[in-house]
């Protein structure tokens, strides 16, 4: 007997107020459902404070005390002797299977979340919620459907749903849902990654297999080129074409799931229509990708594999997705299930630039579990701002929190939000997370699992001078203390983009004359600044990396010299080469006083040479290329200035006549630019010999003057 149903007409229809002195949610049951039927849900409301008792005296034991959620999840499925079961096929890997009625921390049951892509908000289906016709995204509802195959979500087991569980048109309750965000995926018992629906060719399945395979290889054994001679029918055919497929599907370009996925952590379970992997099984493949000569290995077999299905298009990777699960995903999980710091300003930046959100405010709101907890309660307050008064409130709430002014290294003028230029736009594009040197790159020198070094231990030219500032004008200027060190008057050429220069727009200083000394003194301040001082992992610069001068300018000389010398993984860089080969093409001429910029190098790499320091230097200045260009000053310095990649109008540049100051607390100095009687801020700079204090320990001379700048 079908049962009786009417059309959703207003939201008192379903949802009542949620209490929040209980720690009130909503999570659904879905029942069984006949495949040519709509899919039915019953809501209900819970108390994430109704725990029983066992569970309640489980939290409050020694071992657990200021444990993450998630830590005491697992802590507590142990504990009581859930089963861990291990996937299908999988290797030495596990995740929590449904709880059992003994296991569960609630008198009402447990529940899982479901992280998922809405989708096209156009291609809508409905769906019954207590019998009532409720209309959902169709990526929803095929999620719903698979998982009412396996009637994992009955009785005690229930889910929580963003788009059913939490009234959407109730502002004040989406402001409160949104806030409690962390708390629900980090207090599951597991997160579903929904990816999508199986594929016809079941492509998603080779790609689940193929990770599981490459998790299954010991660090001895990941040499993926030797394994596929070796062992013959391992790694299936067009499984490098599987993961790609897989790692392109919108769920990867979804800003909110990073929040989602690391809440989740190694509880987290993908699902892609009846097929599964767990986390931690997932990760571990996707670093096999990392090891060695693997990611130059991956390019082409994927090459190959297209040419094979007879697909004539750009056969280049899309990587954005690999590096957010192997750089971002992977040890943020890490930090839920061990314990940890959690995300900087900047790294919160670079993850909400690389994805997509519908809200520009989302930019901010999808990623506050990452924050700490003072500083995201500071910014939920915010909810209702516009989005240039919520990015002002959200620098504020950094700078305050940890009374350091670190976040100006990512202010500019180039948003379009016409935030103030002290306070970072969200979504400006221009944000390239490999130019940093604390960042990883892929091969033999790298291992993604150490920690990096906090970006503001990298560099220290306030001399350790502690901030000292004011937020005034309400949240509009911010004024701190802080010297003039230089004035730019010269500039290299302007990136295009990630692929090219604008090798026409040099901006040329013939007067410019070399504060560093002789010809001698000043190619060795050029290979320190090329590099930035650092190299992999902020280490610094030592004289054997002065070969970066002799690192030849094109592929077609350095490749022969690399293969002689069987440096395979650099004889492999052909396809990333371009690089150092095109910032070189537009920047050779610029004048460094009487000799251009490409006089200081050689194409020829002497006898005896490392292959390290090769590769050392090589990823590094490939690193240092992007979001800089490099820069002249007035006092005879060079270094780099901030660069706007993708804009190219020269209004939205660094422009000859910025200076050049060192603000109190802040490690690096910024450019800035005369703005009336005010100031903006361009970006963050480099300038050779001033990285380490060395200006501040001159402040008794008459060289500089401190004052206070007004930003605005």
């Amino acid at each position: 007997m079908s049962p009786v149903t009417t059309r959703l007409r207003s939201s008192s229809d379903l949802y009542s107020p949620l209490e929040e002195a209980i720690d009130e949610i909503r999570l659904i049951a879905i029942e069984a459902s006949r495949p040519d039927g709509p899919v039915q849900c019953r809501l209900h409301r819970v108390s994430l404070k109704d725990t029983r008792e066992e569970y309640s005296r489980f939290i409050k034991s020694a071992g657990e005390a200021g444990k993450s959620a998630r830590q005491i999840v697992v802590h507590w499925a142990q504990s009581c002797g859930a089963e861990y079961k291990n996937q299908p096929n999988s290797v030495d890997q596990s995740t929590a299977s449904k709880p059992s009625p003994t296991s569960c921390r609630f008198n009402w049951g447990d529940f899982a979340a479901l992280s998922y892509v809405w989708g096209n908000e156009l291609d809508r289906r409905n769906i019954l919620v207590n019998g009532i016709v409720l209309s959902v995204t169709a990526n929803l509802e095929v999620a719903l459907r698979a998982l009412a195959a396996n009637n994992e979500f009955q009785g005690y087991y229930k889910i929580w749903i963003d788009a059913i569980c939490i009234n959407q048109i109730d502002e004040v309750e989406r402001a409160s849902q949104v806030s409690k965000m962390r708390e629900i995926y980090n207090g599951s018992w597991t997160v579903i990654s929904w990816l999508g629906k199986m594929d016809r060719r079941g492509d998603m399945g080779k790609a689940f297999r193929f990770l599981r395979n490459m998790a299954s290889l010991t660090l001895e054994e990941q040499d993926l080129a030797r394994v596929m001679t070796q062992r013959p029918g391992f790694i299936e055919d067009s499984s490098f074409f599987a993961l790609h497929e897989m790692m392109t599907r919108p769920y990867w370009s979804r800003l909110w799931v990073i929040q989602e996925v690391i809440m989740g952590a190694s509880s987290t379970v993908l699902r892609c229509g009846v097929d599964w992997l767990d986390w931690n099984t997932f990760c571990a493949g996707i670093a096999v990708l990392y090891n060695g000569n693997n990611w130059n290995l991956k390019d082409v077999m994927l090459f190959q594999e297209s040419e094979k299905r007879g697909l004539h298009r750009d056969c280049a990777w899309h990587t954005l997705s690999l590096h957010l699960v192997h750089q971002d995903l992977r040890p943020l999980s890490r930090y839920e299930d061990q314990g940890g710091e959690r995300l900087g300003f900047r790294r919160l930046l670079e993850i909400a630039s690389s994805t997509a959100c519908r809200d520009v405010c989302d930019k901010v709101f999808a990623l506050i579990g990452m924050m700490e907890p003072g500083i995201a309660n500071e910014v939920v307050r915010n909810y209702g701002l516009g989005s240039p008064r919520l990015f002002a409130a959200v620098t504020k709430a950094f700078i305050l929190h940890y009374n350091s002014l670190e976040p100006l290294r990512q202010g500019n003028p180039w948003g379009e939000w016409e935030a103030p230029t002290w306070a970072a736009d969200w979504t400006w594009q221009g944000r390239i997370r490999w130019s940093r040197p604390e960042s990883d790159f892929a091969g033999p020198l790298c291992n993604s699992l150490d920690p990096n070094p906090k970006p503001d231990a990298i560099y220290n030219a306030h001399g350790g001078m502690p901030a000292r500032y004011s937020i005034v004008g309400n949240d509009t200027i911010l004024q701190c203390d802080g010297f003039v060190l230089d004035e730019v008057a010269g500039l290299g050429a302007p990136e295009k983009g990630y692929f090219a220069w604008a090798e026409g727009r040099l901006i040329q200083c013939l007067t410019w004359r070399s504060s560093y000394g002789d010809e001698e003194a000043t190619a060795s301040a050029l290979y320190k600044a090329l590099l930035g001082g650092r190299i992999l992992k902020g280490r610094r610069a030592k004289d054997r990396h002065s070969s970066i001068l002799s690192l030849p300018s094109t592929f077609a000389g350095a490749g022969p010299q690399f293969k002689r010398r069987g440096w395979n993984w650099l004889a492999d860089q052909q396809g990333y080469y371009f690089k150092w080969e095109k910032w070189r093409y537009a920047n050779d001429g610029l004048m460094l006083g009487t000799r251009t910029l490409g006089s200081y190098f050689t194409d020829v790499i002497p006898e005896g040479a490392e292959e390290v320091t090769y590769m050392e230097v090589y990823s590094t200045v490939c690193r240092m290329v992007m979001e800089r260009r490099f820069m002249l000053t007035t006092k005879g310095h060079f270094g780099w200035a901030p660069d706007n990649a993708y804009d190219y109008r020269e209004v939205n540049q660094a422009r000859v006549g910025d200076l050049i100051a060192i603000i109190y607390g802040c490690s690096t100095p910024l450019v800035i630019r005369p703005c009336g009687g005010q100031f903006q801020i361009v970006g963050e700079a480099y300038v050779e010999g001033f990285m380490d204090g060395e200006a501040v320990g001159h402040l008794h001379s008459s060289d500089f003057q401190i004052k206070t700048f007004s930003f605005c």
